[in-house]
């Protein structure tokens, strides 16, 4: 088995396993060759020189997680980046779970060493955690705590609870220098700053100049690597290359990739960790190409060293993933769980208007883990955001006037979060077009699709976006880089065969890739397995009606993992439910006419669970957001 030097070691790793086969553990590649480990000062460069001509086992060894996502101590769910330590001990950030585990070598499970008391920012939890590395001479875990916007000291040994040594930045990764500096990419300023012993300020040692392309400038850094000069290179994710700064340098070069996003030799993918060697080359995770790519000193290109075969789940592949913005988390809800009959206003509810505490004609809905809601408040142009127990909103894309400028919006329909990319994706309805909005403090938008009149959407694990489109009666499948959409549903002209559609609003896509599409014009729901030339009927039928075998220009949709299906039933102001098979649903809410009090809607859109089973549902008609708590779930 080789050893190596203790950064390479992590580095390696770092790259190698940042996040692969499907975000739920690591793969260890072995070096074709043995050298010998030489000691080096901690979290520096590697004193070892790497062949140009080095080659690694095409099959990898899981020596962490590998057991599906999960909270047990031998699974990881999401896991970022990784620290291997000199006796081959590997401490992951394990993201989604908020922790830090520690799997010493050989080990079947690991041990949390930092944080997994929930997500949070109290001193005890962490909340998404993106990097990690040891402090070996303060015994101590140095943490990107990456939602928190805080660096965390955490002790190595029995620690309960971290100390925040750096405040207000919303970090991806970090390293440190033999004086003990820390060097920690910041993505609110696209910049990487360098913080000495005992400084609070940070100084801009790379980008800092607003995002961008330039020499000058970063956009979206995320992990950050210090050779023995000094020098800066920092994987600039949305620009597809990796940057170089001398010290003291105002402007930086580009070492790898930079030709625009593709599978080329000379591109990159959305890069991530990387290492540099003492010869300057470059290695680095390529990850939407699903590979590890190396770029030697000046080269025009790179060679793929691990992961020639694609995204997959053998020991010679690799597979990013994305945390997909789930309309339904993976909780199994009882097929006769009940909901509470009064609703809770956690959104709008003060009459249709444009001020913070307001919504006029609210659409789609997403809700994320700490039941912070986004709502597409459609008539207002905006997306709002509306935090746990809020009296208001906050405006956090558009708000600018309906038009179609990149600071504009005009009649939103739907909304998700790209918690990968830290991103809005917005349907931007009468723009015709599909818009990523950053998350903190975005200003503008840009068009990732164009041409298409969607009103729903939604992602998959592997970034895959899929869109309702009226003029054409389909859902598209885009996958990450596309410019046109696959028809994965309809896409036969208007009309009510089991091929086509008419009028598709909201989609939801299952693990297994079925897609799910409320057809507004034939008054059903159909779901088209992965690679179906047509689909079949899961609720409703041809025709609107009150029955519990019919509804009414459905809308807004989520399938549970038991294959039960959840939809607002515009029409007829009530939320059904049709468990798997079925040939009736049930009312769950609602069905009590249109009205305002509690237990009454009025034309529901946008539907979505939280992580604990309660259900929102967008109130159109009456200007709010309703949440109905669960009350039984079996």
């Amino acid at each position: 088995m080789t050893v190596v030097g203790e950064e390479n070691q992590r580095s390696l790793y770092s790259i190698l396993f940042k996040k692969p086969k499907e975000f739920t553990h690591i793969i260890d590649f072995y070096l074709s060759f043995t050298f010998f480990f030489i000691s080096v000062p901690p979290l520096r460069a590697p004193a070892i020189d790497i062949l140009p001509n080095a080659r690694w086992q095409h099959n990898g060894t899981t020596v962490g997680g590998g057991n599906s996502q999960g909270t047990g101590p031998n699974q990881l769910f999401d896991p970022s980046g990784i620290y291997v330590d000199d006796d081959q001990t590997i401490y992951v950030a394990d993201r989604a779970n908020n922790r830090i585990v520690k799997w010493k070598l050989d080990a079947k499970s690991g041990q949390v060493v930092a944080g997994g008391n929930g997500r949070g920012n109290e001193t005890s939890q962490l909340w998404y955690p993106s990097d990690v590395i040891v402090d070996k001479e303060r015994d101590s875990l140095i943490i990107c705590d990456h939602a928190n916007e805080r660096v965390v000291r955490w002790p190595l040994r029995n620690g309960t609870s971290g100390e925040t040594i750096i405040s207000k930045i919303p970090c991806w990764g970090l390293t440190m220098d033999e004086n003990g500096s820390l060097y920690v990419t910041d993505r609110n300023t696209h910049a990487v700053k360098r913080y000495r012993r005992g400084e609070s300020k940070g100084t801009v040692i790379a980008g800092g100049n607003g995002r961008g392309n330039h020499f000058n400038q970063l956009n979206d850094p995320r992990y950050v690597f210090i050779d023995q000069d000094h020098s800066v290179y920092v994987s600039d994710f949305l620009n597809h290359r990796v940057m170089k700064w001398d010290e003291g340098a105002k402007q930086g070069i580009v070492v790898a990739g930079g030709k625009g996003t593709g599978n080329s030799l000379t591109q990159l993918f959305f890069p991530e960790g990387l290492v540099v060697d003492r010869l300057g080359t470059v290695y680095v995770v390529d990850q939407s190409n699903n590979r590890i790519m190396r770029w030697m000193k000046g080269a025009p290109q790179g060679n793929v060293i691990v992961g020639e075969n694609g995204p997959g789940k053998q020991l010679d592949q690799l597979r990013w993933p994305v945390v997909p913005p789930l309309r339904a988390p993976a909780i199994d809800i009882h097929s006769n769980a009940r909901w509470q009959h009064n609703g809770i206003t956690v959104a709008g509810g003060n009459s249709q208007g444009n001020e913070r505490n307001q919504l006029f004609y609210p659409s789609g809905i997403y809700v994320d883990d700490d039941q912070t809601i986004y709502v597409a408040d459609r008539a207002n142009n905006r997306i709002v955001k509306w935090k746990l127990d809020a009296k208001s909103g906050q405006v956090v894309a558009g708000g600018n006037g309906r038009g179609n400028e990149t600071s504009q919006l005009w009649y939103p329909s739907d909304v998700i979060v790209d918690k990968e990319r830290d991103s809005l994706i917005i349907c931007d309805h009468a723009n015709e077009r599909v818009v990523r909005w950053p998350l903190r403090n975005g200003t503008s938008g840009e068009t990732i699709i164009s041409k298409i009149p969607c009103w729903g959407l939604t992602m998959d694990e592997n970034g895959s976006l899929y869109v309702t489109d009226w003029n054409t009666h389909a859902v598209k499948r885009y996958r990450r880089g596309e410019s046109q959409g696959t028809v994965v549903a309809g896409g036969n002209g208007h009309g009510n065969r089991s091929n086509q559609l008419a009028g598709p609003r909201y989609v939801f896509v299952d693990r297994n890739h079925s897609v799910y599409v409320s057809d507004d014009g034939y008054h059903r729901v159909m779901k088209w397995d992965e690679g179906a030339k047509q689909g079949i009927v899961v609720a409703g039928t041809l025709r609107h009606g009150t029955a519990l075998t019919q509804l009414s220009f459905p809308q807004g949709l989520v399938v549970d993992q038991l294959g039960t299906v959840y939809v607002a039933d515009k029409g007829n102001d009530r939320i059904m439910r049709w468990v798997k098979g079925a040939s009736q649903g049930n009312v769950i809410v609602g069905g009590k006419g249109p009205g305002k009090q509690l237990d009454q809607l009025h034309w529901p859109t946008g539907l979505s669970f939280d992580r604990h089973g309660n259900l929102y549902a967008v109130d159109w008609g009456n200007f709010r957001v309703q949440k109905f708590n669960i009350e039984w779930n079996g």
